[in-house]
């Protein structure tokens, strides 16, 4: 079974898995359980995701509900791929929904009226030439490669960050400018996503630490005088999701180049964090560039990646620009 083929059985069986699912736990009679599946649909659909990435989705709508879960098909496949039975992946789909399902404290909010939009816009940063067919439908800021675009959340719970992104239908009955909402955008993102700065050195530290809980031991001797030289920082959120968006942060950057009393080279690792390296005596911005360039084609995911440049803060100027090579 090829991967459509795949996507056809689903489509045609998953609502069958779902009555029978509903029927053993809800103790349904046949009737009862006829009647639940009647007030139920299904359709899978393509979703369109960060740098033009098209999945597959499957999503189940219940009568009287505003908001269903997308449950992506791709990690299915390759599971029914490696042996896994078709029955048991379809009830692995039907446990994910109901978790999804269950975590859900979503209130419909109609987004296109600006008085409800509140503290819950925020700013994301994508890479500008990935999404540029995205970014005709949706208003963004441009910002050094990349676009700032924005997005509304709805919820935040154990399973991710629930959220839509402002597109031109919404942006058009708002009668305010970009700049207007970024401001408060960002406002709201610095709120919600206060900033943090790890050294890479604390990093593997931390993380060596987690990994050889309870087997003992100075954790400096294990790791010796690896780390020692490392003079790269991590700049991300508290949530260390989207946490890119803090070298937009109000003298996040700034300060850190005070401290260190160097200008800095930011690297745009992922959506999810930047890399703020000092420059001193010696440090050769081609190698950052290398370095940046093999961790995106080896280690960032498509779906992640924000750039292939490397920025630049100049004290002097007190701006952040795109590195000169």
């Amino acid at each position: 079974m090829n991967y459509n083929e795949f996507l056809e059985y689903i489509e045609e069986n998953l609502l069958e898995v779902y009555r029978d699912y509903e029927a053993e736990h809800m103790k349904l009679s046949e009737t009862e359980a006829d009647d639940f599946i009647s007030k139920c649909s299904l359709k899978i659909q393509k979703v369109v995701k960060n740098n033009g990435i098209v999945l597959d989705a499957v999503c189940i709508h219940k009568e009287n509900e505003n908001i269903s879960p997308n449950i992506y098909l791709k990690p299915y496949y390759d599971s029914y791929e490696m042996g896994k039975p078709l029955e048991l992946i379809m009830e692995d789909i039907i446990h994910r929904y109901k978790e999804e399902m269950n975590n859900n404290n979503i209130e419909y909010v109609d987004i296109s009226d600006y008085k409800n939009i509140g503290s819950n816009l925020v700013v994301r940063v994508v890479n500008y030439e990935m999404n540029k067919d995205l970014l005709k439908s949706c208003p963004h800021k441009r910002y050094l490669d990349v676009a700032i675009t924005f997005r509304y959340i709805f919820d935040v719970n154990e399973v991710g960050i629930a959220s839509a992104l402002i597109t031109n239908k919404e942006f058009d009955k708002w009668g305010v400018g970009v700049e207007e909402i970024y401001e408060k955008a960002l406002f709201n993102t610095m709120q919600k996503y206060p900033w943090n700065i790890m050294s890479i050195t604390d990093m593997i530290t931390d993380l060596y630490r987690e990994k050889m809980h309870g087997f003992g031991g100075d954790i400096s001797n294990i790791l010796g005088d690896v780390t020692q030289d490392v003079n790269m920082y991590i700049l991300t959120n508290t949530d260390k999701a989207y946490g890119a968006t803090c070298m937009l942060y109000d003298n996040v950057i700034s300060n850190f180049a005070k401290v260190k009393n160097a200008n800095v080279y930011v690297l745009p690792s992922s959506v999810h964090e930047v890399m703020l390296v000092p420059e001193y005596e010696g440090l050769d911005p081609v190698f950052l560039h290398t370095l940046l360039s093999e961790g995106n084609k080896s280690s960032v995911g498509l779906i992640d990646l924000l750039s292939d440049s490397i920025y630049y803060f100049d004290r002097m100027m007190d701006r952040l620009i795109i590195a000169p090579m």
